[in-house]
């Protein structure tokens, strides 16, 4: 079975229908639960969770007192559904984005990053937004990187902020508010979204953003061109969940195989994928000996004293090897997997990567199921660190964009560094 590093809401299609996922929540969902299944259920959520969360040693630890505190929303929750949202509103109290109810219910929040379309970090009172995704209603609606958020629909970004969080948890901690802004601005599977934005100017607008999200991408697993000067660019469209964008890969190589450099754009992988697909796009700018490309850790590992680590090594596989430098883009949509391949290329020296912080999301994924109800919960189960002993969601790229700024700009820097590289190698061959 392939390790699945995949943000919460795995998508790969160019389009997502919100509408489509409101109706295909039906009464199966909605089916009556026992109290006793309801509190057999919880109290599986709540071990699963203790024993096997993968940062077991974090300052807040909600988990020990889930049982007592939402035993009163347990006995009230009398379906699937309302259970799932009891269960979803603890994990919330993690402020992790790799933790979730694999959920349709209508009136989820949606996962970050793969439905998130604004990146913003909070002030005192707003939020300063750093990055908008291409292609995304957020960028047709004219929001731009340096625009500052006012309010999310008629409450104020702090207040806003404050009511995402639960009492049982600091307020007051950045990782906690920075989490509950991102969720705020990615917004509620059944809602349009409404904020009062500031732009550069001092212009003060209001921004809906329509119920029905569309993210414009290419359709193929993987986008080729070839750039002036002999430099060839190869484009992920979240697809690195996909087995076919292997092989997509080896095509793309193959017809830029005689270029003096590459970029890979790995900005556009929020939802994560298979470690046998980043394996294999890996694999092609290796030759001989296998490379480590990342560590595990798995703390606690069936005894409070007990750990288990690995390396995880890169083998070479294709035709041949590509061998002229390499670029790596990433940017707040490089996320899980698409994590792993940039601190991957970075540790076996094979791509220098620019670009801006990634996705920030932590450890590779584990699913448990929940007997009685059917219900899916997943949440990080293993640390992954850079080579270097660097936790990946805390690795940044060496050559760093400034933000705010724009997806043009990264790809500038991005062909700047790799000219740079080539004028001090030759050719680059």
């Amino acid at each position: 079975m392939n390790r699945r590093e995949a943000c919460p809401g795995d998508l790969s299609n160019w389009k997502i229908r919100i509408l489509g996922l409101v109706l295909a929540t039906g009464p199966a969902w909605a089916a009556d639960l026992s109290l006793a299944d309801r509190q057999a259920d919880f109290g599986e959520f709540v071990r699963d969770v203790t024993e096997n969360y993968a940062w077991p040693d974090r300052q807040e630890k909600p988990w020990l007192s889930w049982q007592a505190r939402y035993a009163g929303a347990v006995v009230a929750a009398d379906s699937k559904e309302s259970l799932a949202n009891v269960i979803a509103t603890a994990l919330d109290e993690l402020h992790d984005f790799h933790a979730e109810v694999r959920s349709r219910h209508p009136n989820r929040w949606l996962p970050v990053p793969t439905f998130a379309d604004v990146w913003a970090t909070p002030e005192k009172d707003a939020a300063r937004v750093i990055a908008v995704r291409e292609g995304s209603d957020a960028q047709r609606a004219g929001i731009a990187p340096g625009d500052v958020v006012l309010r999310i629909g008629q409450t104020p970004v702090p207040a806003a902020i404050d009511g995402r969080l639960t009492a049982a948890v600091d307020t007051r901690e950045a990782q906690a508010r920075a989490w509950a802004l991102l969720s705020l601005l990615a917004g509620r599977a059944d809602e349009e979204r409404h904020f009062t934005i500031r732009d550069a100017r001092g212009r003060v607008r209001d921004v809906t953003l329509p119920l029905e999200r569309r993210f414009d991408r290419d359709q193929k697993p993987v986008s080729v061109r070839r750039l002036a000067d002999d430099i060839g660019l190869i484009r992920f469209n979240n697809s690195i969940g996909q087995q076919a964008t292997v092989a997509a890969f080896d095509a793309a190589l193959e017809e830029l195989r005689a270029t003096r450099g590459l970029i890979l754009d790995l900005r556009d992988v929020p939802s994560g994928g298979d470690s046998s697909v980043a394996l294999g796009i890996m694999g092609r700018f290796v030759s001989g000996s296998m490379l480590p490309y990342q560590r595990h850790r798995i703390p606690d590992y069936g005894q409070p004293d007990v750990e288990r680590n690995w390396l995880e090594l890169v083998a070479p596989r294709g035709p041949f090897t590509y061998a002229a430098p390499v670029v790596a883009l990433v940017d707040h949509w490089t996320g899980s997997m698409g994590e792993g391949m940039a601190i991957g290329l970075d540790a076996m020296h094979r791509a220098t990567v620019v670009g801006t912080p990634m996705a920030h999301l932590a450890g590779a994924v584990g699913e448990f199921h929940l007997a009685h109800s059917g219900i899916d919960v997943a949440f990080a189960t293993e640390q992954l660190y850079h080579v270097d002993g660097t936790l990946r969601q805390d690795w940044l790229p060496p050559i760093r964009v400034p933000e705010p700024t724009t997806s043009a700009a990264v790809l500038v820097r991005g062909r700047e560094q790799l000219e740079q590289i080539l004028g001090s190698t030759g050719s680059g061959h």
